[in-house]
């Protein structure tokens, strides 16, 4: 009687995976960025890598970085989960795709834009995204660009201020070198 049980949750879970797929209404930014992920783990590209928080900046060339945490933003900005549905107004114009957050909703991405670039599977991703409450505010704005599903470069600016303090900055920035 287990044995049954178990497969059919194992059917049913497989049919709604594959119903979550073929429904995604936005673009599929976690799959794309999780494709991005295991290719570049695999590849372990070097990379110029720039950072800044406040007025410290530093920039090195690496090949030692943890691609599923330095992208982790990209795929938490992901659109398609079941709470963002029709929150977001759909628009394209002269070859870029925009989401943006209606007025009357409330979550962290505000806005995406996807512009195809003239190259075969190419684009340029740009996010904006922002939190708050009544103790702190926190407003990003990411960007990833792709050449022929490579990914060639991006970056993160965030600026944080936490209630009765300055505001804190921080930028990353990565340019692949030899993909």
């Amino acid at each position: 009687m287990t044995k049954k049980t178990l497969l059919i949750s194992l059917l049913l879970a497989s049919c709604n995976q594959e119903k979550e797929i073929l429904n995604k209404k936005y673009f599929d930014l976690k799959g794309f960025s999780e494709s991005l992920i295991l290719s570049l783990e695999n590849q372990k590209p070097e990379v110029i890598k720039t950072w800044q928080i406040g007025k410290q900046k530093e920039t090195k060339t690496t090949k030692e970085i943890e691609w599923d945490k330095e992208l982790s933003l990209f795929v938490e900005a992901d659109l398609n989960k079941s709470a963002f549905v029709n929150s977001y107004e759909i628009s394209e114009n002269q070859g870029i795709l925009s989401y943006k957050l209606k007025n009357s909703e409330s979550l962290p991405v505000k806005m995406m834009s996807i512009e195809s670039l003239a190259d075969e599977d190419s684009k340029e991703i740009s996010i904006e995204m922002s939190t708050s409450n009544y103790l702190f505010k926190n407003a990003s704005k990411i960007k990833i660009k792709t050449k022929n599903g490579k990914l060639q470069a991006y970056s993160v600016f965030s600026i944080q201020k936490l209630f009765l303090s300055k505001p804190d900055t921080s930028f990353v920035e990565g340019q692949i070198i030899g993909l």
